[in-house]
């Protein structure tokens, strides 16, 4: 019975236990999440498949057809160009030509994305500050020295030409991948401070004064710019589509004659190289094959802010936030849906964070989407490690559970085996007709006795198995310590006597807060314990104390004592001591198991002080009444 006993007390401690083990389980991926999150937002390889993933879903967009795209012209010095004036660069002479021709059609403004800051022939550069003179509207374009040795100091425009022309750097910075996504509206060197040649184009276009700066954004006129000053006011730009977005003429047909006014009155006109030889040619999220043209780079800089199409990163709060929802749905997701449901909701999920984004682009905000995506797999993955090994944990409970019922079947079979086997057979001698009646009186008083055993041994399966559901419960309330322990010395008195044994009790009036009905079947069995494996006619003692807000409840007999590596084991299923069966003393082994599970009940433990040929000591601790 002692087996039972410790069965039910693992069955009912599983439920415990597994609740213990998804929570520290949990937890621990948790954490490992939340420590993960800063790291998929903020680290270098994740920002570079964001912008590469971006770029993906910028060419899903249709190119943008807004009445800026046909206000913009790019007047290309393209291979026909080259092939019929050049080479390039072209003569200031040539340039002036073509220079002169569009002043001659009207434009709103004109962009000259080319490096003047040589001389080129004095009647030639006169040529060119003559065709540059009377236009109002003309930017013109600088950079900054590449060399080591002029790192800070830039590249301008000869004196003649700058006149009171708007000057505007041509600096567009590839990312790691050589991609070009954006660009710095201010670049500054060597104590100068230039604009982009696209922004100040529009400010040229626009007619609007110097632009209006603050820490987070620029004012140029009417039009207000995201950008911020701590990091060289950088600004996403937002490519109206693939090269050949903005209507494009040659250089070549102004100064053959063949370009039409219409194409150019009125029109923002970039002019710089287009030809394959030039060198001006860069990567950007929309092109392909060899790269997009400058000039169409700083026309789509200019388009960008006239129509306000501005690209707003997320926020690393945002981030953070989208990455915390994202692993929070994995999680809920993974520990409630199991099968198909689950999948189709992962599967849902993933897709939820590419249509959002590409939703979230086309109203100007770009999401970093490698890094949810990366949040997505890495929540998903830890969540999923973690309700798996929970799974298994369930699995192992389960089965140790199955394993511990049926080893509580296998153990009130083994215990009602023998009074079973009495019974049945005195049963067989009782019924012949030639058993004496004293006899026969004596094998029924032995019946008598072996049901009540049955009956005993079922009752306390029955109890253990209500206790291991949960079903039996305690009915603490406060008891005088004094009055039980009277009660169970009369009756463990009657037991001592056939033994001669004398049972000493030292109790003051302690109140503990107990279930006394356990707690004097606890108390009793261990006196009954102390008696039975004490010799005739020794002494028992029984006492309490109250220590640091313990109550010690002690039963020290004077027996044969317990080996220490017995004492290990005295509250094993079934485990008796060697001297208990050689002594063929009655027991199941489930008196102690009992004790202790009662005391643990109650909150206390039992301890246990025993030498060979000493006696033995135990003590139940409880806590004391608060």
């Amino acid at each position: 019975m002692n087996g039972m006993w410790r069965m039910a007390d693992g069955a009912k401690g599983i439920g415990s236990h597994t609740a213990r083990q998804t929570i520290v389980i949990r937890s621990i991926y948790l954490l490992l999440l939340i420590a993960a999150l800063p790291v998929l937002a903020w680290n270098g390889l994740v920002q570079q498949f964001n912008a590469s993933l971006t770029d993906v879903l910028l060419r899903f967009r249709s190119p943008v057809r807004s009445q800026t795209v046909g206000e913009i012209v790019l007047v290309a010095i393209d291979d026909r160009t080259a092939a019929r004036f050049g080479p390039l660069p072209l003569r200031r002479a040539v340039l002036a030509q073509g220079v002169s021709r569009l002043a001659s059609f009207s434009p709103k403004t004109i962009a000259l994305d080319l490096l003047v800051a040589e001389a080129g022939g004095e009647k030639d550069d006169a040529a060119l500050a003559a065709a540059l003179q009377p236009l109002s509207t003309v930017v013109l374009g600088a950079a900054r020295a590449s060399d080591a040795q002029s790192a800070a100091s830039w590249i301008l425009p000869l004196a003649q030409f700058e006149d009171s022309h708007l000057i505007g750097h041509v600096h567009a910075e590839p990312d790691a991948d050589g991609n070009v996504r954006s660009i710095l509206l201010e670049n500054a060197a060597g104590g100068r401070r230039y604009w982009a040649l696209g922004l100040q184009a529009v400010r040229a276009a626009t007619r609007a004064n110097a632009p209006l700066e603050t820490a987070d954004w620029l004012r140029l006129g009417s039009i207000t710019i995201p950008a911020q000053a701590s990091s060289g006011r950088p600004m996403l730009i937002n490519y109206a589509g693939p090269e050949g977005a903005f209507r494009r003429v040659s250089f070549s047909s102004l100064l053959d004659h063949t370009a039409r006014s219409e194409d150019i009155a009125g029109k923002i006109v970039f002019v710089g190289a287009t030809a394959q030889g030039s060198g001006d040619r860069l990567f950007t999220p929309v092109s392909t094959g060899i790269g997009m043209s400058g000039i169409e780079i700083h026309a789509n800089v200019a388009r960008t802010i006239l129509d306000r199409d501005f690209l707003l990163p997320l926020s690393e709060l945002g981030e953070f936030g989208a990455l915390t929802l994202i692993a929070a749905a994995c999680v809920l997701g993974i520990g409630a849906l199991r099968g198909i449901r689950l999948y189709g909701t992962l599967a849902l999920l993933g897709a939820l964070v590419v249509v959002s984004s590409l939703a979230a682009l086309h109203f100007g905000r770009v999401w970093p989407v490698g890094s949810l995506f990366a949040g997505f797999a890495v929540s998903g993955g830890l969540a999923g490690i973690g309700e798996y090994a929970l799974v298994a944990a369930a699995l192992r409970n389960a089965e140790r559970k199955q394993r511990d019922y049926a080893f509580r079947v296998q153990a009130i079979a083994h215990e009602i085996k023998t009074p079973l086997t009495a019974i049945q057979g005195s049963s067989e001698i009782i019924s012949d007709r030639d058993v004496p009646e004293d006899q026969r009186a004596q094998i029924a008083g032995m019946i008598h006795k072996e049901s009540k055993r049955l009956t005993h041994i079922i009752h306390t399966f029955l109890d253990v198995e209500r206790m291991a559901a949960g079903a039996l419960s305690l009915e603490k309330r406060p008891l005088d310590l004094a009055a039980l322990c009277e009660d169970v010395l009369e009756r463990a008195r009657l037991y001592a006597a056939r033994k001669k044994i004398t049972i000493h009790a030292e109790v003051p009036h302690l109140t503990v807060a107990a279930d006394g009905d356990l707690l004097s079947f606890a108390v009793y069995n261990l006196l009954t314990n102390a008696v039975k494996y004490s010799p005739k006619e020794t002494t028992v003692a029984l006492n309490a104390t109250e220590e640091a807000g313990k109550v010690r409840i002690s039963i020290v007999d004077q027996g044969h004592g317990i080996a220490p590596a017995e004492q290990r084991r005295i509250f094993d299923r079934f485990y008796r001591i060697a001297r208990a069966q050689s002594d063929n003393e009655e027991g199941a082994g489930i008196g102690l198991a009992l004790v202790k599970e009662i005391v643990s009940q109650h909150g206390g433990q039992v301890e246990v002080d025993s030498r060979e040929g000493a006696g033995s000591r135990f003590t139940i601790v409880l806590p004391g009444l608060r």
